[in-house]
């Protein structure tokens, strides 16, 4: 005959070693049956009946989507793992795979005195602590306290220990004698972020029982695809704390109740430590609720109406705490934090991640975290903190504030007002009603706009999107303005200027004062596309219009005479402008043309 059971080896965690009993099932198919009993207690009917059956069907469902075991139910006399009832009180007893055992007998004793009617007891979360137990111990998991088939759970030496970390709870491992610990010494209870205490019993096997169970016989893929793991106040909806066991897609836990709610997306660590066996989710009115799974990543927490704690992980979560003033805590990965009340606090850890506030109130932003976008259409605002913050507005007319840092700021299609801040910032304008208010010194700016504009004092550089044949002019600093594809009008104002046109038929403007300080740089003039428009009010000695031939001189190619007003040395690139010919007055440079391309009278005009 072959043997049905084999040795296990450590699994190398003193978590996981807890509860393993040494010894798993050599096949991967096991099979079970149920005994038929007349225990007509208190109008439960016959054990073999109904919902009894439902009731075992649905735990051996709920682990075999977490391990590679398939159960499959027969006759009595033919199974493997045999299921019977008792009416002798609480509690219940199994065998287990091992040199004695080729079948087991699984019994738990029902309490008429407590059990009341069938519907008492069959629901995952009610007196199902015992059961999901009972069924541990038919493969191959031994008590939390048992020193005799292996190593006990870290600090746990009696039945009634809590163990290190706390982890001697059902909620963790349903091989314990313990349910959960609501307490002051628990840092992630009820008792301190509700102010109640509740008793809880698992609805699932917990996190360290799945971990055992999968060293064991090896864990299996379930719940690959975009998952909504829900969890209420009603007591039908939810009985007892289910361990999440989910390999894959986009997930989400979500509370629907109106209570205040946590919601913890951190997985079991396996480790002797608060956190060890899971993190709970749970409300203040709900006995249940759910714990995570090592090696399970749930991404997104969406809370309820009241004052909910939402807690991340090490990936990019979607924190959502709803309607009430609610605690945000995204730990590392990129986060993005959903903000929808004034007292909403949001808060990140150092280099945990680059994350986002999605606001639909004014919000400032908090240590740590990067990126506002403002939400909904009412007028609100944003300010940043001491990073490089990017700030970006709705439709409406909002007052965004960078405050430290290379910020970049976006108000959104509304009229804006726009306050960088120190720092290297950057400015995105698309509408006219569009304010941009810099200090002096205080780093060296950038505007990105899709309307004409002229920048405003202390920001030093211009850029102009989209596909409109629109104009840039600067101020009295040396600006930096680049047009887009289109046809653009630069104008660099007072102060040496760098233009460039890009592509389309470009126009350079010389509006202001000539001098030594105001000489300014164009990068890519074209004589064939673009033009060269000189103010008749600054060029005194030029007629508004085209200019004429005469007026002009290539002086790489001819002598200079008392006609010419505007001289061109194409070899240096430099452009000067002589008000009276071969007067007293002296050229005065005004222009630059980097690509020294040749030019003709035909590509300046006057206005």
């Amino acid at each position: 005959m072959a043997t049905t059971y084999k040795r296990v080896a450590s699994s190398k965690n003193a978590v996981t070693d807890g509860v393993i009993g040494g010894y798993a099932w050599t096949s991967k198919t096991l099979t079970f049956g149920f005994t038929k009993q007349d225990i007509d207690k208190n109008g439960i009917d016959d054990f073999a009946e109904g919902d009894w059956k439902d009731f075992y069907r649905e735990m051996f469902a709920d682990i075999a989507a977490c391990i590679n075991v398939t159960f499959r139910e027969t006759t009595i006399a033919n199974a493997t793992l045999k299921q019977t009832l008792l009416d002798t009180g609480g509690g219940g007893f199994s065998g287990g795979p091992g040199p004695t055992e080729d079948t087991v007998t699984t019994a738990v004793g029902i309490d008429p005195k407590s059990v009341k009617s069938a519907a008492d007891i069959i629901r995952l979360g009610t007196f199902s602590d015992v059961w999901l137990h009972e069924i541990a111990h038919s493969l191959g998991l031994k008590h939390t306290h048992d020193s005799i088939a292996g190593p006990t759970l870290p600090g746990v030496v009696d039945e009634d220990d809590k163990g290190t970390g706390l982890l001697n709870s059902s909620i963790y491992s349903v091989m314990g004698y313990t349910y959960a610990f609501w307490g002051e010494d628990n840092p992630f209870t009820q008792a301190r972020d509700f102010g109640t205490t509740l008793n809880a019993q698992p609805g699932s096997l917990g996190a360290i029982d799945i971990a055992a169970l999968q060293h064991m016989y090896g864990a299996k893929a379930h719940n690959t695809g975009n998952d909504l793991y829900r969890f209420s106040d009603n007591v039908d909806f939810n009985r007892g704390y289910t361990t999440l066991w989910d390999t894959g897609g986009n997930d989400t836990i979500a509370y629907t109740g109106t209570s205040r709610a946590k919601i913890d997306l951190r997985a079991a660590t396996l480790k002797a430590e608060i956190g060890g066996g899971g993190w709970l989710s749970t409300s203040e009115t709900l006995t249940g609720g759910f714990t995570i799974a090592n090696g399970v990543v749930i991404e997104n927490a969406k809370g309820g109406p009241a004052a909910d704690i939402l807690i991340g992980n090490a990936v990019g979560n979607v924190l959502d705490g709803g309607r009430g003033a609610d605690q945000l805590h995204g730990l590392a990965g990129n986060d993005i934090y959903v903000v929808d009340n004034v007292g909403d606090r949001v808060s990140e850890a150092a280099s945990a991640g680059t994350d986002l506030v999605k606001s639909s109130v004014s919000f400032a932003l908090g240590a740590n975290v990067e990126n506002l976008l403002l939400t909904g259409n009412l007028a609100v605002n944003g300010t940043g903190n001491g990073l490089a913050n990017r700030l970006t507005g709705n439709a409406a007319a909002n007052v965004m504030s960078g405050a430290a840092g290379n910020d970049t700021l976006d108000g959104g299609q509304g009229a804006d007002s726009l306050t960088g801040g120190t720092g290297n910032d950057t400015y995105v304008v698309d509408n006219k009603g569009d304010k941009v208010i810099e200090e002096a010194n205080a780093g060296t700016d950038i505007v990105r706009s899709s309307i004409s504009l002229a920048l405003a004092a202390n920001v030093e550089n211009l850029v102009l999107t989209g596909s409109a044949s629109i104009g840039g002019k600067g101020n009295a600093l040396s600006n930096t303005i680049t047009g887009n594809a289109a046809a653009n009008t630069l104008d660099g104002g007072a102060g040496g200027d760098l233009l460039s046109g890009n592509a389309g038929k470009d126009q350079f403007a010389f509006s202001t004062a000539l001098g030594a300080s105001n000489v300014d740089h164009i990068r890519d003039f074209s004589a064939i596309d673009d033009t060269i428009v000189l103010s008749s009010k600054i060029f005194a000695a030029l007629t508004p219009g085209t200019l004429p031939a005469g007026l002009f001189k290539d002086l790489t190619a001819a002598k200079v005479d008392a006609s010419d007003r505007l001289l061109y040395d194409r070899d240096t690139g430099v452009l000067f402008y002589d008000a009276d010919g071969s007067g007293a007055g002296k050229a005065v440079q005004f222009a630059h043309l980097d690509n020294k391309v040749a030019i003709t009278s035909a590509d300046f005009f006057i206005v």
